[in-house]
């Protein structure tokens, strides 16, 4: 019996290609054009530093991943250096930002229907359609999401390939005159840094999905170095081809289909759309969709929500419904990009400031842990996430009009007083940081 349930467990290479996956989505479709709208020519640097920064404030999940393997992912992981009040603060966020899933739907919708005309006048039920068969595959098991992944993954590799194949020998290495880099100054290029964020990040999507993995603490920080090593370089050409094969106003502000049309042939275009575009977000939405309720069971299991939120299925079908809800409202993708980056930057500098006593709060763990490293140089990584972290959050808050400004401070207020109105009622009771290895290990004796 162990030995088929080990079969289904994920192996490196799965691990390697979901991190991808989650980096490689929307984001970088409809966001380097608004890049390259800023910052011009150096949207290069731009997705650089932006990967840079992501990887700073992700490194705590890497070390934590090599410590432990608990049941709640990234909740369980923040619990294990939070309060029990912040561990839900947290928790809030992990769930609201589940929220983008929705606009991965109408994204799909939009490229469904250029493929199906008759599809365009119901985009919204298409949209709801398209998101239920994602659950449904994330729901059936590791067997079924990693296999359509995989697949999913490698025509999208395929697509950006001939991006980059039929769009480098088109790029005017002196540029266009009147185009210097840092388009806009200084300022705006960091503007642009805190945009390519949304679209530099999403490896840590791996770190939910420890209790399907099936040797967790030594592949999952393997497979996020592999994978942001292999995305920064993708990036980087793909930013050098979009920002120099064409003069800014024809390139800026344009997704990268659109731009793609202006160099590359027609029948490759449509490739590059269906394979690329729409494969990208499928593999986003395949690499969140099944380890979030996981973070929510875990959540439930602590008693930030009530004992129904154990149920996988009940959890399922609750986050597929609640992702209707910006759907048949209309939010954009650029609305949400700015109301969830500006407070999970500002958490993320708080999660990291109190990780930096990781060390010794588990000396025995970060002893055993296979990734080596002093305190001294790990305390400096945490001072460098939280700084970068809280750069993103001041440059992302440059973009948000005033109706977004006031959703963000709402969704804000909620996700710190709903966890203290928890935890006045006696719920709470943080257990999901025990670790899975040592509880099986007890079983086995």
């Amino acid at each position: 019996m162990s030995s088929g349930k080990e079969k289904k467990l994920m192996s490196l290479f799965d691990l390697t290609f979901m991190a991808m996956g989650g980096i490689i989505g929307a984001g970088i479709f409809s966001s380097v054009g608004s890049g390259i709208g800023v910052t011009g020519r150096s949207i290069t640097l731009a997705l650089i530093v932006g990967m840079v920064f992501q990887m700073s404030q992700q490194v705590r999940y890497v070390f934590t991943s090599s410590m432990f393997k608990v049941s709640g992912g990234m909740y369980s992981q923040d619990a294990l250096v939070l309060n029990p009040y912040l561990t839900g603060v947290a928790g809030v966020m992990l769930i609201i930002n589940a929220l983008n899933w929705a606009v991965y739907g109408i994204s799909i919708a939009s490229y469904l229907g250029d493929l199906f005309p008759v599809l365009k006048n119901a985009p919204k039920l298409t949209a709801a359609a398209a998101l239920a068969v994602f659950f449904v595959i994330g729901y059936i098991g590791v067997s079924a999401f990693t296999k359509v992944l995989n697949i999913f993954g490698v025509l999208k590799f395929v697509a950006l390939g001939l991006f980059i194949f039929y769009g480098f020998s088109k790029v005017q290495h002196g540029g266009f005159e009147g185009e210097p880099y840092f388009y806009g100054g200084p300022a705006d290029f960091f503007t642009a840094v805190a945009l390519m964020s949304f679209a530099c990040g999403g490896a840590t999507k791996i770190m939910n999905v420890q209790a399907l993995a099936a040797n967790p603490k030594k592949d999952i920080p393997k497979a996020w170095l592999m994978a942001q090593l292999a995305v920064v370089v993708i990036y980087a050409l793909l930013g050098y081809v979009a920002s120099g094969v064409a003069p800014y106003d024809q390139v800026a502000n344009q997704s990268l289909g659109t731009i793609g049309g202006l160099f590359m042939p027609v029948a490759v275009t449509g490739f590059f759309v269906v394979g690329g575009a729409l494969m990208s977000i499928s593999t986003s939405l395949l690499s969140s969709i099944p380890g979030t309720p996981l973070t929510v069971m875990g959540m439930a299991d602590d008693g930030w929500l009530p004992k129904i939120f154990k149920n996988r299925l009940f959890v399922f079908v609750l986050l597929y419904i609640i992702n209707m809800i910006p759907i048949f409202l209309g939010f954009s993708l650029s609305e949400l990009i700015s109301m969830l980056l500006v407070p999970s930057a500002i958490i993320t500098a708080i999660k990291n400031y109190r990780g930096m006593k990781l060390p010794e709060l588990y000396p025995t763990e970060w002893e055993n842990s296979p990734i080596k490293c002093s305190v001294g140089l790990f305390k400096a990584l945490m001072a460098i996430s939280i700084v970068t972290s809280l750069i993103t959050s001041a440059f992302s808050m440059r973009n948000l009009t005033t109706a977004q400004a006031i959703g963000t401070v709402a969704m804000t207020i909620v996700t710190f007083v709903y966890p203290k109105v928890r935890m006045k009622s006696g719920a709470v009771k943080i257990v999901s940081t025990t670790d899975m290895d040592k509880e099986e290990a007890v079983e086995a004796k």
